[in-house]
């Protein structure tokens, strides 16, 4: 088995249709503050690279970088802490009350699966996660959505739009069909994807390759 990074897996997934952040790969804090030109402030920088698949467990991340010195002062902590030459991720930072996992994966008994469920830091203590068999239809990816138990979630919450679910299908479809595609990629993991103003966004993402 073989990860992508994080990077790699979500342009490969935006090749088929998947909203990711706006992002790019430096290797040091001068290129991360150049770079954030083209992207704009607020920003997160990651660990990104292959063999990185869990990145708070490495500490690996730092969230809401709003000007040049705390962007300077992140990356070189990342680098200082994991070693120079390593790959840094810049992304624009996503704001949204409201975090879905989707995802798909090879059943050794079923065959090709697509998942959908409350994401984020919820995703472990509410397991409110549902499945489908792979091929399938549009109609069948909407009932998958509206399967889950937080269903709340999906209408206008706290002052948020209520998810754009044609755009939430949209997404599911791209994920499973990059894995239908692909013969070698064996499970693909999406987690946050994140809804703001309605529409929702990949924000990280794992394939791995069989």
């Amino acid at each position: 088995m073989a990860a992508l990074s994080e990077f790699d897996s979500k342009k490969l997934l935006s090749d088929y249709g998947l909203a990711i952040t706006k992002e790019t790969i430096v290797k040091n804090s001068l290129d991360g503050i150049v770079a954030v030109e083209t992207l704009g402030y607020p920003v997160v920088a990651k660990l990104c690279g292959q063999e990185i698949q869990h990145k708070t467990d490495v500490d690996g991340i730092r969230l809401n970088l709003r000007n040049s010195k705390d962007l300077e002062k992140a990356i070189d902590e990342l680098l200082e802490k994991n070693g120079e030459g390593q790959e840094i991720l810049i992304a624009q930072q996503v704001s949204g009350k409201r975090e879905f996992i989707a995802g798909y994966h090879i059943d050794p008994d079923f065959g090709p699966v697509l998942m959908f469920g409350v994401g984020g830091i919820f995703t472990e203590a509410l397991s409110d996660v549902n499945f489908r068999l792979l091929p399938t239809s549009r109609e069948t990816i909407g009932d998958l959505i509206f399967e889950i138990k937080s269903q709340s979630l999906l209408g206008e919450f706290r002052g948020e739009d209520a998810v754009a679910i044609d755009d939430l299908i949209d997404a599911l479809e791209a994920i499973a069909k990059c894995g239908i595609d692909n013969s070698k990629i064996s499970s693909i993991d999406v987690n946050p994807i994140i809804i703001s103003k309605g529409k929702p966004i990949a924000v990280d993402a794992l394939v791995i390759m069989s």
